[in-house]
């Protein structure tokens, strides 16, 4: 296992597997070759099993049938939750899990999980009282082991409308701030995918799982269906683990299903509709406890928590879910936001444990591991914050189980940039990059960054902007298996969501050199670019 994990390591580096103009070698070399380890699933749960059973030795190939993180892992609310909301439950083991992993995540990957003060204001009519609130995140501060620099303070009625004025003054009776991480959850599983690339594992995109291949009624691989050339693929494992998420009881294929969909919506509006001090987490006209965050000119304001039902459903956001959001905007803060003011929106699909008798914002965020009578390992549930531990226990049965081995986790030592920020500063300052754009790119790509940069000299836009985006758009084509303009403005950089009014202004520009990359006649731009377009007015407008 050892010896083909480091051949197929040097292999990898030596033909860069992440540049889109690779992947039918990639292809080639997948169903080629006999893997440990074969991951259905590239979201955040996925690549965090590949990383980990790679860099314990194991041959991994990881597919997903779409881009990378295009389902629920680029669908939250991109925070690295503390599991204040746990407490709830009474899941207190839950709390102190996640309390601990994010205090890893954010040593592992500082440039995309950064502390992030929450004001929590506490109402009249609200869920929590003072009280209640004050022993909930004291609580909170033990169980996840909080700093005392992050650890809750309790704010009166005045320090709290200091803290937010544009909260409602009558309804206000005091408030607290603790603290929560925030992240861009795309990003995260990319950079994972990457790094558990350099331990040797081959993680492709839009390679869908079709159905299992046996032999002598044992699993020993998977028929996959390559979405952009349309041809099939055998792909040989000793194992498979179904990390699918929303579509694990699609893969299972059994009748009972294991798992209930929820859905969640967040609206993206300009800033200076709601020019908030800091992120706030407050209650909704349901009760329920929703999030107003800053992020760039925006504010995103979300989630909702309502059945999804794959056969009878859209997964479109609705006109009633905007309504609810922005009602409960209105009500809570000194502003008058309306559907016009929209900038951008997305919704994704939480897969829960399926629990009887319970709605869908009553069953808990678990995670759970399932073992079919075929040998189908299936991980389902769980949260964005878990992932790393998810996949502990997911090699750890591998290890124990499967394959008799002693293998260690070890991801909680894995940085994801082994170059320091002071590092890349310094190399920026050599390229005669600004400080600015330097910040801005390593707070997306991390130290990695710095080869936009490089490739920068290459394009002679006398618009600094310009030469960046191109930059920006050509490092991920060569470096991020980015495949075509939705990939790009969606999962690699969000402008889709966050600088959506940039998109329109730069397509003149990066068409020439997006083409020529790609080698694509103009009708291929056109398609991309219709296809972008497409995108942009779903999640702009609402049913």
């Amino acid at each position: 296992m050892g010896e083909s994990s480091q051949k197929n390591f040097k292999l990898a580096r030596k033909l860069n597997f992440f540049s889109s103009n690779n992947r039918e070698k990639l292809i080639k070399e997948i169903s080629s070759s006999f893997f440990d380890v074969l991951v259905i699933g590239g979201g955040i749960t996925g690549a965090g099993i590949c990383l980990d059973a790679a860099s314990r030795g194991f041959k991994v190939c990881l597919v997903d049938m779409a881009d990378f993180a295009s389902g629920t892992s680029s669908k939250s609310t991109k925070l690295i939750h503390g599991g204040l909301r746990y407490l709830e439950q009474f899941n207190f083991k839950l709390v102190k899990e996640t309390g601990t992993e994010r205090a890893i995540l954010h040593n592992l990957a500082p440039h995309i999980v950064k502390p992030e003060k929450m004001l929590l204001p506490i109402t009249k009519e609200g869920k929590l009282g003072k009280f209640s609130t004050s022993l909930a995140l004291k609580i909170y501060d033990y169980l996840a082991k909080v700093d005392n620099s992050d650890k809750k303070k309790m704010l009166s009625k005045k320090d709290t409308l200091n803290c937010e004025p544009l909260l409602r003054n009558k309804n206000i009776t005091g408030g607290a701030l603790y603290s929560e991480y925030r992240t861009d959850d795309s990003r995260l599983t990319i950079d994972i995918l990457k790094k558990s690339y350099t331990y040797g594992a081959l993680p492709i995109n839009y390679l869908k799982f079709e159905k299992l291949l046996y032999k002598n009624e044992k699993i020993i691989g998977a028929i996959c269906e390559d979405i952009l050339s349309n041809k099939k693929i055998n792909i040989s494992s000793k194992t498979i683990i179904n990390a699918s998420g929303s579509w694990a009881d699609e893969v299972l294929n059994e009748k009972k299903k294991k798992l209930v969909l929820s859905k969640g919506v967040h609206i993206v509006i300009p800033f200076k509709k709601l020019p908030l001090k800091q992120s706030i987490y407050f209650d909704a006209l349901d009760n329920r406890m929703i999030f107003a965050i800053p992020r760039n000119k925006t504010i995103y304001i979300g989630t909702t928590d309502t059945f999804f039902d794959r056969k009878k459903d859209r997964l479109r956001v609705l006109k009633k879910e905007v309504k609810y959001l922005i009602d409960s905007a209105n009500k809570f803060f000194s502003v008058k936001i309306n559907n016009n003011d929209i900038l951008s929106s997305w919704v994704g699909l939480r897969p829960l444990i399926r629990e009887k008798n319970k709605q869908v914002t009553e069953i808990s965020r678990k995670d759970e591991i399932f073992i079919s009578k075929n040998g189908l390992i299936t991980i389902a549930g769980g949260k964005l914050t878990g992932y790393r531990k998810m996949s502990e226990r997911v090699v750890d049965l591998l290890c124990n189980k499967l394959f008799n081995l002693n293998k260690k986790c070890i991801t909680k030592n894995i940085k994801l940039f082994d170059t320091s920020f002071d590092e890349y500063l310094n190399k920026g300052k050599k390229l005669n990059a600004s400080h600015k754009d330097l910040i801005k790119i390593y707070n997306i790509y991390g130290s990695k960054g710095i080869q936009i940069f490089e490739i920068q000299n290459d394009y002679n836009s006398k618009i600094k902007n310009e030469r960046l985006l191109i930059s920006e758009l050509i490092y991920c084509l060569k470096n991020e298996m980015c495949h075509n303009l939705i990939d790009f403005f969606t999962q690699r950089n969000a402008m889709v969501y966050f600088e959506i009014e940039r998109i329109n202004s730069s397509i003149d520009f990066i068409k020439k050199p997006y083409m020529k990359f790609k080698n694509i006649s103009n009708d291929e731009w056109k398609k991309e670019l219709c296809d972008l377009k497409s995108y942009i007015n779903k999640i702009t407008t609402f049913i």
